[in-house]
């Protein structure tokens, strides 16, 4: 007999694990929304393509170059910019971050004293045992000054997050794995390097354009405002974020529903917001519009946004001639009452911040705001024991697949719900 599976959620983990499980088994996925991606939503804005989520992927997951080819959407692979530089805000100036070791010393990114440090990485300590925060393991390897703004930085960029409070074992698993090769980074990674490989890629109309053909592939339910766990399935996989999870099974018929439901909400969310901003070229009245992929904005310089993606600059096709497109993230695990602000305040914020980084920013000729609650996955020390404390009160019949639980990036998502469907098709 063909196993029945649902699949809670069409988010991009729900969805590649019911195309995976497309040809082996009966696979129903019930979406609240209508339409599929979770937070991967391409819009247009004044003729231009923003991207309510992530920009996109990184090209060293195979999980995720395989499905784009089995999809057939290989043609349509949008990659970034080679050559846009990145830029930290420190000391009240936008500065680059060059890939060069000397030209980044001499390029104010850090401190005197911070970038003096930095030689002594080789004779980094041993790291302690159990679980410890991202913020001490760069402390431990690069000193307090770098871990205060480049490490600081990075964890904004990527988590919206405190690196104080994140997991190093389970937010940046390759560091740690890094670091138990040898005490120091540098000689662990062999000349390679070990910041995030691979190359940023998008689609030719926008990020969306993933998880519209998967759901083209399977069976969507849209508009599934499910009270509880959906029942007379075999097995349910649930891909919502924790929380909502966390609801829906303290409204099922389970034992230890409510022990579970409470071990669910032990993982938080960071809310986050994404406006988008439209410039005309001739607005910029002389002065030269940013170019590059971006800057993020370590804490503690003064400024309440997390950074700016300059995305007409890094990606061509993003907004038409005479047009740019940035977009500009607020709120975050520090600073989540940015999304309580009004539209006008926020954009207010953001126009004044801007200045201050930019030297001058004209007032945007079109704009859109976006305010995801749930936002960004914190993955905080302690994070592995409640998966661990999960998978203990979880029936053999229920799963969990998404962003909440082993990777926050699309990469790492589409891994596992791949390893998912395998294990499920398994038995």
């Amino acid at each position: 007999m063909t196993m029945r599976i649902a699949v809670v959620g069409a988010g991009i983990g729900g969805l590649t694990l019911a195309f995976h499980l497309r040809k082996k088994a009966a696979v129903v996925v019930f979406e609240k929304s209508q339409r599929p991606g979770g937070n991967i939503q391409t819009e247009d804005i004044a003729g231009c393509r923003l991207e309510w989520g992530p920009l996109g992927f990184l090209n060293n997951e195979p999980a995720t170059l395989e499905l784009v080819a089995e999809l057939g959407l290989e043609d349509r692979l949008l990659p970034a910019r080679p050559d846009a530089a990145r830029f930290i805000y420190r000391a009240g100036k936008v500065r680059e971050m060059y890939g060069n070791p000397v030209r980044f010393l001499l390029s104010g990114c850090l401190p005197v004293t911070a970038r003096l440090r930095l030689l002594l990485e080789p004779f980094s300590r041993l790291p302690p045992e159990g679980d410890e925060s991202v913020y001490d393991f760069a402390a431990r390897h690069l000193g307090h000054g770098a871990a205060k703004v480049l490490v600081d930085a990075m964890v904004t960029g990527i988590f919206a997050g405190d690196p104080k409070r994140l997991s190093l074992k389970s937010a940046l698993p390759k560091l740690d794995a890094l670091q138990q090769k040898s005490r120091s980074l540098v000689i662990a990674a062999q000349g390679k390097g070990f910041g995030p490989r691979g190359h940023l890629h998008s689609f030719d109309q926008g990020f969306e354009v993933l998880p519209q053909r998967l759901a083209e592939t399977v069976q969507v339910e849209y508009g599934a405002d499910l009270k509880a766990l959906p029942t007379g399935f075999d097995h349910v996989v649930c891909a919502l974020p924790a929380p909502r999870a966390a609801d829906l099974i303290e409204a099922s018929e389970l034992e230890r529903k409510t022990e579970l439901a409470a071990a669910l909400r032990k993982i938080r969310l960071a809310p986050v917001g994404v406006v988008g901003l439209v410039f005309d070229d001739a607005s910029w009245e002389g002065h030269p519009p940013p170019e590059g992929f971006g800057f993020l904005v370590p804490r503690g310089q003064g400024m309440r946004i997390l950074g700016s993606t300059y995305d007409s600059s890094s990606f061509t096709g993003r907004a038409p001639a005479g047009q740019r497109l940035y977009r500009v993230l607020v709120g975050g695990r520090r600073d989540p009452e940015a999304l309580d602000l009004d539209d006008a305040a926020l954009l207010e914020l953001i126009h004044r911040e801007l200045t201050q980084a930019w030297g001058f920013c004209p007032r945007p000729a079109a704009h859109k705001i976006i305010r995801h609650r749930l936002g960004i996955p914190q993955y905080e020390v302690g994070h592995q024991a409640i998966l661990d404390e999960i998978d203990r009160l979880a029936p053999p019949t229920l799963s969990f697949t998404g962003n909440s639980f082993h990777g926050i990036a699309v990469n790492a998502c589409i891994a596992d719900a791949k390893a998912l469907a395998g294990r499920l098709a398994a038995g």
